[in-house]
Formats: structure tokens, sequence, C-alpha cells
């Protein structure tokens, strides 16, 4: 007798799945990029030598060669979505869901958006010898972004509908029982992977001391690196580290800085179980994460995990060590809540 892996998609399945993908993220953009190439290079001959390359809220406010367009649309319309599909196929591996099948659309979608972009900015410049004439963009934008709705709407309806089946459930390694009236608490902390947290870290210290220099002396745009800092850094202080409770009133996580938190009470809980968690594969990523099937959790790295069944809501899942003696602690006390209700009922 053979049993199915949950941690892996049907492989007729997936092979389908990852071909559509492969198609659209990497065969199509290459497609629209050279479609795109081919008319702006039929243009430039007519097009003089500086054209406008950026506009701001004042209209036209940068030039630069015709050309530039032809490397913006090879970056943008063909190395970004190629590097979506690389990601995306070396992080979701076999475990392939809804979050695979969102990348394949959004690389698909940002090569027309792309295409549509770089291809209009540069058309309406054609016939048009001084950049102070050059009208603006605002139409183009707006196609542009329509382009990569439509296209990645229609991606997404192309791709076979694959569910992420959850995680294998995981048997905890030492039996756990609570005794009647023993109040037993669980302790712990997920955190980001080292690695991970070594590169934000190292980032946070190059953006602060680019702020200082520009703000110091006097470049434009410190202030906004300022501010790039402070997000960046908020975000490490909230989602860096998470401390993890399980008491017989319920389960509770929160961030070392105090938000985000979340608190389950007892009295909501379902059940509660260690799951082996894909995070690409289930929730698109890592962090704080919200599931294409609704689920939400705290996702720091692959493994296990622990999954809160909730009344009338999606599990909530936190990825920790120790999963397995924590989600049989909860489940005890979740089947001694209604142990001790169904006493008081009958009473």
């Amino acid at each position: 007798m053979t049993t199915h892996d949950l941690t892996r998609t049907p492989p007729a399945l997936l092979r389908r799945a990852r071909l559509t993908f492969v198609i659209l993220a990497v065969a199509v953009p290459v497609l629209l990029t050279v479609i795109g190439v081919g008319v702006i290079l039929s243009w430039l001959p007519e097009l003089p030598e500086i054209v406008v390359t950026h506009w701001g809220v004042a209209g036209a406010d940068r030039t630069g060669p015709a050309s530039m367009y032809l490397w913006l649309l090879i970056g943008t319309g063909l190395g970004l979505p190629w590097l979506m599909a690389v990601t995306t196929l070396a992080a979701v591996g076999t475990h392939w869901g809804g979050a695979a099948r969102l990348m394949g659309s959004l690389a698909v979608g940002l090569s027309a958006l792309s295409l549509v972009m770089n291809v209009g900015s540069l058309g309406i410049q054609r016939g048009i010898g001084d950049p102070a004439d050059v009208p603006g963009v605002g139409g183009i934008v707006a196609l542009a972004f329509a382009a990569l709705l439509f296209i990645g709407a229609i991606g997404w309806l192309v791709q076979p509908r694959v569910e992420a089946d959850p995680g294998r459930t995981l048997e905890a390694r030492h039996a756990v029982r609570v005794a009647d009236g023993e109040r037993v608490v669980w302790l712990g902390s997920t955190t980001m992977p080292r690695a991970a947290l070594a590169a934000v870290v190292l980032l946070l210290l190059a953006l602060v001391v680019l702020a200082a220099y520009m703000l110091l002396t006097g470049v434009e745009g410190g202030g906004i690196v300022a501010i790039v800092v402070i997000v960046v850094a908020a975000a490490l202080a909230t989602a860096a580290s998470f401390r993890v409770r399980i008491t017989p009133e319920g389960f509770s996580a929160r961030s070392l800085a105090g938000w985000p938190r979340v608190f389950i009470p007892t009295s909501e809980i379902v059940s509660a179980r260690a799951v082996d968690v894909s995070p690409f594969g289930e929730f698109g990523g890592w962090g704080w994460r919200v599931a294409v099937d609704g689920r939400t959790g705290i996702i720091m790295r692959r493994g296990a995990a622990v999954e809160v069944s909730r009344r009338e809501r999606k599990p909530f899942i936190v990825t920790i060590d120790g999963a397995e003696e924590a989600a049989a602690l909860l489940q005890a006390y979740v089947e001694r809540g209604r142990t001790d209700g169904g006493e008081r009922s009958q009473s």
C-alpha cells in the first residue's frame, strides 16, 4: 500500500503546472521583449539622439540617449520576470500552490507592463525634436498598469489550479500529559535565519551611512533615504523575532517589539498540531504571511510549525523549534477544556 506524501503535488499535475509557469514567466517575456526591441530599433533612426527618459509631477525632468529604452525594456521586461521565475522554481520545489501560480501571473504581467511603458514612452516622442515639447505619460502609465492587470489575470487563469497540500502532521517526541489542576506553560521563540538577519542588518547599516552622507553633504534625496532607514529599522524590530507562549488560557505570539501580536483563547481553538511547512510553496515567502487559501502565520523558515485551527477562522501557523511538544500541550489544554465544559453542562 502506498501513501500520498502530503508535502508534494501529484507528479502529473506538478509537471503541468511547472510547464505552464515556465511558458508564462520565461517564454512569453522573451516574446514580448523581442517585439518591443524590434519596434524600438525600427524607431531609432527617426528619433533624436537625446530623448526624455523620466517624467515628474511637473512633466519631463530627465533626458538620455534613446537606446536607454532598450536596456530598460530588457531589464524590466525580461530580467525581472526571469529572476522571479528562477526564485519561484528554486524556492517552491515540488510543493506547488497558489503562491507559485501568483508569481507566474505577476511575471508575465510585469513583462507586459514593461513593454507598454517603454514602447509607449518612446513612441510619443517620435517626430518631436525638443524634449520640452514632449507630452506627459499619464495615459501611457495607465495603459501599462491595465496591461499588467489584464495579462496577469490571463496568466492566472491559464495556469492549473493546484492547492498546496498541508504539510504532514509531526508527532511529539515525548508524551505530553497534563494532570487535572496542573498548570504547564510552554515558552519558545522563533527568529529569522542568521544569514537573512545578517543581510538585513548590513543593508540597514549601509542605508544609515548613505543617509548620513547625503544629509551632511546636502545631496538631494537624503531625506527619502532617511525615511527608508526608519521603515527598514521598524520592519526589522517588529518582524525579526517572536515570542510564543502556550498556557491553559490559550496560544499567544508577539514580536519582541510588542507588536504585532496575536492571542487565541483555548475556547476558540478547535485543535492544534505540529506540521511540516513549506514557506514559499504555501505562503509565498517568509515573515508574517497570509496564504492564498486564507491561512495566516509567522513563517520564519521551512520545517516544523504549530498549526492552531480556530472556530470560524482559518488556521494560524508559526514555525518554531519544539513545535511537536508545543502543539501537543496546546491540544491537551483544548481537550481538557472540552471535558470541563461537558462536565459543567451535565451538572
